[in-house]
């Protein structure tokens, strides 16, 4: 099957690559093609964002089965190359998907350059982004040598980016490049659901509403939409969320609830380290157990917290650190709550 489809690179903020040549692989009807992979500006987005400008073309071609990469890591003056399949089962299962108007659900494949080699593959769209491949390149300076990089000199030719972005010369100067598990920890997936509205603040503790209380009869989950820090996002607002699913840890989280004739929005801005620590000590405590995540908003009670629980391992609730993200609840358009660190740009929740 030939279709459309967009591609774009992207790599961290703080740890720009150079693409020398990076190409998906397609083959149909054993016919092969390459497809180049649009470079984009890594200052203007964030991990797993396709940077790259949108070409409006009519041009068809096979879904890729691999990628050919070639690229340079500018903080660290090493160069890296990969070739390998992506998981070509799963892209054709998500391009049969739909949204609501029968549209394509995805239309663009990004490749994203992580720190000491790392290879991410995702297949994104407007509503949703999933990660289809996270990989492992190997050192290439031989190769590199042989190219337009190589013959300036790998070690100037990052000089001369570096100088040209204070910002990354500035960070890299006073913290140096990142722990080599951080971006490892960042794409690590788990299982688990969001339990919103479930409890309420008694004065002493959170409890279990009652089937038969009034009050919880006239709480209505309208909509749940989250970004996360392993580059994907889930805008659809179809209640899947709500059901056990793998994903990775939560960046930011947007919930709209109707009580009554009430209208109330909540929006939290989380910490991966915090978070993502207490994950990833449930998954190695129960490797095959089920996260909830509990929701706690008490409107009632102005109390709104974050909590985690699942599993026969973890039938308690464990809170989860207040300082471990942000948050702002809105009541019929009004502030109702803010977060004492919250940090975030007025209209940030907007998105």
């Amino acid at each position: 099957m030939e279709t459309t489809y967009h591609t774009s690179d992207c790599s961290p903020r703080l740890y720009p690559v150079f693409s020398i040549s990076s190409y998906f692989n397609t083959e149909e009807d054993e016919e092969k093609k390459d497809v180049m992979i649009a470079h984009g500006n890594y200052q203007r987005a964030e991990w797993g964002e396709a940077t790259a400008p949108i070409i409006i073309d009519d041009k068809t071609y096979p879904l890729p089965d691999s990628v050919n990469l070639l690229w340079l890591a500018i903080t660290e003056a090493q160069g890296y190359q990969l070739s390998a399949p992506i998981d070509k089962e799963k892209i054709e299962k998500l391009w049969q998907m739909e949204d609501e108007d029968h549209d394509p659900m995805f239309d663009t494949f990004v490749v994203g350059f992580a720190p000491y080699g790392k290879v991410a593959v995702w297949l994104r769209g407007t509503y949703k982004a999933v990660l289809l491949n996270w990989m492992q390149g190997e050192e290439a300076n031989d190769r590199l040598a042989k190219t337009r990089v190589g013959r300036i000199g790998k070690e100037d030719f990052c000089m001369m980016q570096l100088e040209a972005d204070e910002v990354v010369l500035n960070n890299l100067q006073e913290n140096g490049l990142p722990p080599r598990e951080k971006y490892d920890q960042l794409m690590q997936q788990y299982e688990y659901r969001y339990v919103p509205l479930e409890e309420y603040w008694n004065g002493e503790a959170w409890q279990e509403y009652d089937e038969e209380d009034r009050f919880y009869d006239d709480i209505d989950i309208e909509s749940i939409e989250d970004v996360r820090h392993d580059g994907t996002f889930d805008r659809l607002c179809d209640g899947k969320l709500l059901r056990y699913h793998e994903a990775g840890c939560p960046k930011r989280l947007a919930l709209k609830w109707k009580e009554g004739r009430a209208n109330l929005s909540a929006y939290w801005w989380i910490d991966e380290e915090q978070l993502g620590y207490v994950l990833r000590r449930f998954a190695s405590i129960d490797p095959t157990g089920r996260a909830d995540l509990l929701l706690r908003l008490d409107s009632r009670q102005g109390r709104f917290e974050l909590a985690l629980k699942g599993g026969e391992m973890l039938q308690n609730p464990i809170d989860i650190p207040q300082e471990a993200y942000q948050l702002i609840v809105f009541k019929d358009g009004h502030q109702l709550y803010l977060s004492p660190n919250f940090t975030q740009e007025d209209g940030a929740w907007n998105w």
